[in-house]
């Protein structure tokens, strides 16, 4: 299931963002942050919203740490999770 999710994180990140990448360019282990990906703070806070309507859920405080963002593979984990409860 965190497949799907990696795959449609991607999706998002390539064709909602303003970020300039193509799907096949994201790995699912890089960082989003700081050398990975290099999000900035205004993209990611995007991504949250579209990550929250996307996924039918709002994240709690304590998931809006940097170790939920550290990848792709984190966060579809924490979305994962979430779904599940």
């Amino acid at each position: 299931m965190a497949d799907g999710i990696v795959s449609e994180l991607k999706r998002i990140i390539a064709q909602d963002l303003d970020v300039n990448m193509r799907i096949d360019e994201i790995d699912e282990k890089v960082p989003l942050l700081g050398e990975g990906l290099a999000l900035d703070s205004v993209v990611v806070v995007e991504l949250i919203s579209l990550i929250e309507t996307r996924f039918g859920f709002e994240f709690e405080d304590s998931e809006l740490s940097v170790e939920s963002f550290r990848n792709l593979a984190a966060l579809a984990d924490v979305i994962e999770r979430r779904r599940a409860a």
